[in-house]
C-alpha cells in the first residue's frame, strides 16, 4: 500500500487545443507516486476535447485519471468545486490546461506541508515563458539562480492583500483547509485572490525555494482579460473580494494594506475605462480614509470619465508580447 499522501490534480481544459498534449504529458513526468488526475473540459469549443480524449487512449492507464466533459461549460469556480468534489487527495493543485508542472514539484511542495501540518498552502516560485522562450522566473533571481532575496512565509495575510506575493497556479492546497473554508466562491468570475486571502487569515502558508510550474503567458489566456477595455468582468469580482478582506481585516496596518490594493485596481479600473466599478473602488478607498493628491485626481478622472483605454490597451498588449 502507497504510503505517500494522495495528490490530485485537478486540470480545467477551455479552447486550450494548442497546450493540451503538452500539459497532460507533464503531468506524466511527475516524480511522485502516488498521485490521481481529474480532467475537466470546461465547454471547449475547439479540438481541446477530442485531443483529450486521444492522450487518454494512449496515456490512461499509466495513473488514475477521472475525465469530465461539460456542455455547455459553467463558470470556473462552479466546475472546479464540483471536480473537487470527486477528489480523494490529501492535496490538490489547481492546474490550468496551458501551463507545465514541473517534475519534482508535488513531492517537494508535500514534504515541506508534511513537516508543517497546520500550514494550508505550499507555494513555490515559477517560471513565466511564451512562445518557447524563458521571460522570467516570478520571484527575482541572481545569475546563479539563488533568490535575490527571502520569501515571506508563515502568516503572510497582510502580504497577500497589498501585493501579488504568491503566484496561485504554484500553490499545493490542503484539502481539508480547502474544504472547511468552503472551497471557491461561486459568485467570482475568477478564484486565485478570493482563496489566498481566506486561507492566509487562518492558516500559514509554506514557501519552497523551487520552480514548480512553468506557466505560459499568452493573449488567450484568462488574466488577459482582468483590466479589459470598458467591460471587465474580473474587476467587479475583485472589488467583491476587497469589500470582503475589509470584514476580516482586524489591525490598522492591514486596512493599510487593503488601501493599497484598492488604489491599485482603482487606478487600473480607469485606465480601462471601466468606470463604473472605479466608482465603487472610489467608494470604498473612501470608507479606508484615502486621501492625497493621487486620489483627488483619481476622483476627478472619474467626474470627467477622461478615456484612456485604447492607449492602456495597446500599450498593455506591447508589454506582453
Amino acid at each position: 500500500m502507497n504510503s505517500a499522501p494522495l495528490v490530485s490534480i485537478i486540470c480545467t481544459v477551455y479552447n486550450q487545443e494548442d497546450y493540451v498534449n503538452e500539459a497532460l504529458d507533464a503531468v506524466l513526468e511527475i516524480e511522485y507516486p502516488n498521485l490521481e488526475l481529474i480532467i475537466v473540459d470546461n465547454g471547449s469549443t475547439d479540438y481541446s476535447g477530442r485531443q483529450i480524449k486521444n492522450w487518454l487512449e494512449e496515456h490512461g492507464g499509466k495513473l488514475q485519471v477521472i475525465f469530465i466533459s461539460r456542455s455547455p461549460g459553467m463558470p470556473y469556480c462552479k466546475s472546479f468545486n464540483m471536480a473537487f468534489e470527486q477528489a480523494k487527495g490529501d492535496y490538490f493543485i489547481d492546474l490550468s490546461g496551458d501551463d507545465l508542472i514541473c517534475k519534482e514539484h508535488v513531492q517537494k511542495s508535500v514534504a515541506h506541508l508534511e513537516k508543517n501540518p497546520f500550514a494550508a498552502v505550499c507555494f513555490s516560485d515559477a517560471l513565466l515563458f511564451s512562445k518557447g522562450k524563458q521571460l522570467r522566473t516570478f520571484y527575482k533571481r541572481k545569475v546563479s539562480g539563488e533568490l535575490q532575496s527571502a520569501v515571506s512565509e508563515g502568516d503572510i495575510y497582510e502580504l497577500l492583500v497589498a501585493k501579488h506575493h504568491c503566484l496561485s497556479v504554484t500553490m499545493v492546497i490542503r484539502s481539508s483547509a480547502f474544504k472547511f473554508e468552503g472551497a471557491y466562491d461561486e459568485s467570482l468570475a475568477y478564484e486565485d485572490f478570493d482563496i489566498q486571502v481566506r486561507l492566509a487569515r487562518k492558516y500559514p502558508f509554506v514557501f519552497s525555494d523551487h520552480i514548480g510550474i512553468k506557466k505560459r503567458i499568452h493573449s488567450k489566456a484568462m488574466s488577459v482579460d482582468q483590466y479589459k477595455r470598458y467591460k471587465s468582468v474580473m474587476l467587479p469580482s475583485t472589488l467583491k473580494v476587497c469589500q470582503k478582506i475589509k470584514t476580516m481585516n482586524r489591525t490598522q496596518k492591514e486596512d493599510l494594506a487593503l488601501l493599497n490594493r484598492v488604489q491599485f485596481e482603482l487606478k487600473h479600473a480607469l485606465l480601462s475605462a471601466n468606470f463604473q466599478v472605479a466608482g465603487e473602488f472610489v467608494e470604498l478607498a473612501q470608507e479606508l480614509g484615502a486621501e492625497g493628491l493621487g486620489f483627488r485626481l483619481y476622483k476627478k478622472w472619474l467626474k470627467h470619465h477622461w478615456d484612456v483605454s485604447a492607449i492602456y490597451s495597446f500599450l498593455e498588449q506591447l508589454r506582453r508580447n
